[in-house]
């Protein structure tokens, strides 16, 4: 591995992370104390802003909002003389306004106010049922349900923090009583404040840093010598060197930090790698000889089954091709065919539960039974009784197998067959139609020894096909964890009838699947046999 050229060392990455830190740190402190003030006044204005309220319905007169029915219902110089005495109260108060409203219809309208000193003294003070239409949507909001609210807006006079107490009149009509206080105030005091928690952060980041670079200085060069001992000894490949060791070992001992740890967590760490590479090594040679003899066991189980193609070379009344794809090196799929007599033709599609080596002994324990039992009994639920006997004696690996076994007569194309719970084949027409066999059920094979199976019968026409499967066809896996299905299968089928071969219609079912399935790992074992029925009249010898 070449050795990496660090443009940035470690102490100038600590050093600028500390630089980091301290910026955010100084400025989060800030915004901190700027909350924690602007909360506190804030606090203080709302509670002198309701002192206000009640203050200011105190100086009102009493019965004077009862009367108020119009912009005619109040006189100039009554208005003038409450304005006068609100303005005194707001003024020695440091209070920016105080005032009443009274809503009609959709209009806020100004039934009493203060004015400040300058709007007094330029005449431009608002004046008796003054149209508020710039009214913010706090002051509609406590007119409609009666509630005290607090606002911050901005308006022609200026920005503010406001309340606003709804009050009501002997006739129940509601009209509110609020303050203003100057927003520029407090913003002044805010800022400074502010001012003040950047200098404190500026003065903190500067003795953060100072103090940091004395710091690093430490850490960083014991750290660089523990990097430079593990990249001479990933040269040496990982054979440790006495010197090193030793100096490894003295800044374990001499320092008593995280970094003292790392080293002697190094030491300990490069001793265990020593004899994990030799236990690696010895896992190696012992997995490259399961390897072997798992490839050598594969080509057994292959050569068990039936691999040549055409089978019956001198025989033109059948075709057959089958293929065995397991999921791992060895599996537990099976198939099976051979030639009883000249006109009958056995056949088996079988899947046993489970895969790997056991799955695989037990498909060539039920393969031998099927070729053994085949040749001697009279039909097929005869063969998958005896079977069936054989598998579940003695069976303490409690294992189990489904299949599908027939024999075709090769004079008439008909088909007699026994299920033990497994997939129903498929058969294609010498049309091109696509037929599901509506198959009798049985149970799984190994489970119970005197389970007894029956046979039953459908007829191959001269140019028909049957494809028998095993669920690792439907059942495959791609993309989504979305299955094949069976409905695939029949689509496949159907296009098969611009060659109707039993290898034309396997391998493009095969490809179909490796298709559909993608770069998902194979989830199953997959077996197909194709049977193609050419007719009687074409027979051979």
């Amino acid at each position: 591995m070449s050795e990496r050229k660090h443009k940035f060392g470690l102490k100038p990455q600590l050093l600028l992370l500390l630089f980091v830190l301290n910026l955010i740190t100084a400025t989060a402190y800030s915004i901190v104390l700027y909350r924690i003030e602007r909360s506190e006044i804030l606090a203080g204005i709302d509670t002198q802003l309701l002192t206000a309220v009640n203050a200011t319905r105190a100086i009102i007169p009493s019965g004077y909002h009862e009367r108020i029915r119009d912009r005619d219902s109040i006189s100039p110089e009554e208005f003038d003389a409450l304005q006068d005495r609100l303005s005194a109260f707001a003024n020695g108060s440091r209070l920016a306004y105080v005032y009443t409203y009274m809503q009609f219809g959709t209009e806020v309208r100004t039934v009493s106010t203060s004015a400040t000193i300058g709007e007094m003294q330029a005449g431009s003070q608002t004046r008796y049922f003054a149209l508020y239409d710039t009214a913010p949507r706090p002051l509609h909001a406590s007119f409609r349900d009666g509630r005290i609210r607090f606002d911050e807006y901005s308006d022609a006079f200026g920005r503010f923090r406001s309340v606003y107490k709804p009050a009501r009149t002997r006739d129940g009509r509601i009209y509110i009583i609020g303050a203003d206080v100057d927003l520029s105030q407090l913003d002044a005091k805010l800022r400074g404040a502010m001012l003040q928690s950047v200098a404190v952060g500026i003065v903190m980041f500067a003795l953060a840093l100072a103090v940091g670079w004395m710091l690093v200085g430490r850490i960083v060069q014991p750290l660089a010598q523990l990097t430079a001992f593990t990249r001479n000894i990933e040269r040496r490949s990982f054979e440790p060197d006495a010197q090193e060791m030793e100096a490894i070992q003295r800044i374990g001992s001499a320092r008593g930090d995280e970094v003292g740890s790392l080293a002697a967590a190094m030491s300990v760490m490069i001793a265990r790698l020593q004899r994990y590479l030799i236990e690696v090594q010895t896992a190696t040679a012992a997995r490259e000889r399961v390897e072997g003899e798992l490839s050598a066991a594969r080509d057994i189980q292959i050569g068990m089954l039936p691999g040549k193609f055409p089978p019956f070379p001198g025989r033109t009344d059948l075709d057959v091709f089958a293929m065995l794809e397991p999921a791992k090196q060895v599996g537990g799929d099976l198939y099976d065919y051979f030639l009883i007599d000249q006109n009958r033709l056995f056949f088996v599609v079988g899947d046993v539960a489970g895969k790997g080596v056991p799955a695989a002994l037990f498909m060539a324990m039920t393969t031998t039974l099927f070729k053994a039992q085949a040749l001697s009994a009279t039909s097929t639920a005869a063969i998958m009784t005896r079977v069936n006997a054989e598998l579940a004696r003695d069976n303490v690996a409690e294992m189990f197998v489904t299949a599908f076994a027939g024999i075709l007569d090769l004079r008439d194309g008909s088909v007699e067959y026994s299920d033990a719970g497994h997939e129903a084949p498929f058969i294609v027409r010498a049309n091109g139609d696509v037929e599901r066999l509506v198959k009798q059920q049985g149970m799984a094979m190994g489970i119970f020894d005197d389970v007894e199976y029956k046979s039953d019968r459908f007829t191959l026409a001269p140019g028909d096909a049957m494809m028998l499967f095993t669920d690792g066809v439907s059942e495959a896996t791609g993309p989504g964890d979305e299955l094949y299905a069976t409905g695939r299968i029949r689509t496949t089928l159907e296009q098969a009838r611009t060659d109707p071969s039993a290898r034309f219609i396997a391998e493009g079912l095969a490809e179909s699947v490796r298709a559909f399935v993608g770069e998902v790992p194979q989830s199953d074992d997959i077996a197909i046999l194709v049977i193609c029925f050419e007719g009687a009249s074409a027979n051979g010898p």
